[in-house]
């Protein structure tokens, strides 16, 4: 896995939080006390029970939540990775993405249901390489958007051009394995944007 590749965004309705029926109940909050007895356990408390706990996603009777290096947050109820897979196959037909692909999931603090996945495998033929190269059509659904995950510098960048391609001083603006990219003209040849100091060279204003 090159781990310089860029993680990607996804948000949008579809990325709404969903409670997994096969998870017990979230913990009460802080200072909430317990009923006498304890909360009723759920279907996934009961089916563990007793059981050793698989080391990471995808081993049996494990929490898909719980990655090498981290564990489920307190009153996390739901599973990201099903929600991901379910979102882009519902929108993106034939397109082949299994949890394998997927190294790692997580909501993102802020609005509009961020979720940030990075992935197994990038380039040619990866289903990285697909979601990117397909996400145009998710524009008839409106519920689903694809993005990289950028740096803060890139994120100024990005803001920056995209503010020039609204005042209609640039045709278009993307990113690509990270890199800032636009194009001056719809046919012209694209230019890739690394620094602010490149930025204010073209005369562009630093959106910050």
């Amino acid at each position: 896995m090159n781990s310089r590749i860029p993680c990607l965004i996804l948000s949008g309705r579809a990325m709404a939080p969903r409670r997994s029926p096969g998870l017990g109940a979230p913990l009460p909050p802080a200072g909430q006390a317990v009923p006498p007895g304890g909360a009723a356990a759920g279907p996934a408390d009961r089916a563990s029970a007793g059981a050793p706990a698989g080391p990471g996603r995808g081993a049996a009777g494990g929490a898909r939540n719980e990655r090498p290096g981290g564990e489920r947050g307190a009153g996390e109820t739901e599973d990201v990775y099903d929600l991901v897979l379910s979102a882009v196959r519902a929108r993106l037909p034939g397109l082949d993405i299994t949890e394998d692909d997927i190294d790692r999931a997580h909501r993102l603090p802020g609005p509009n249901n961020k979720i940030i996945v990075r992935f197994v495998r990038s380039g040619p033929g990866s289903v990285r390489d697909q979601l990117m190269a397909r996400r145009l059509e998710l524009r008839g659904h409106n519920d689903l958007f694809i993005n990289e995950s950028l740096t803060a510098q890139k994120n100024v960048i990005y803001r920056s051009l995209l503010e020039a391609k609204k005042t209609k001083q640039i045709y278009t603006v993307y990113t690509r394995w990270g890199h800032v990219h636009y194009k001056a003209e719809k046919f012209g040849t694209s230019t890739r944007v690394d620094s602010l100091d490149k930025l204010r060279e073209l005369k562009f204003p630093v959106k910050e």
